[in-house]
């Protein structure tokens, strides 16, 4: 069993991944398709975008 410190190291050991938090700030005002995410994350590459939300 893993002890934390602190609760944001449970909730990043959760989360977890490079692109996960990003990916869940831009959906907190709703869905997006796979390509709007792509759009508003240039960097993202869409085998990372798929794999994440998939």
């Amino acid at each position: 069993m893993t002890t934390y410190n602190i609760g944001v190291e449970a909730t990043m050991d959760i989360i977890g991944g490079k692109w996960k938090t990003i990916i869940l700030c831009h959906l907190r005002h709703g869905m997006m398709r796979t390509g709007e995410l792509r759009r508003a994350i240039p960097a993202i590459t869409q085998k990372n975008a798929h794999a994440t939300v998939t």
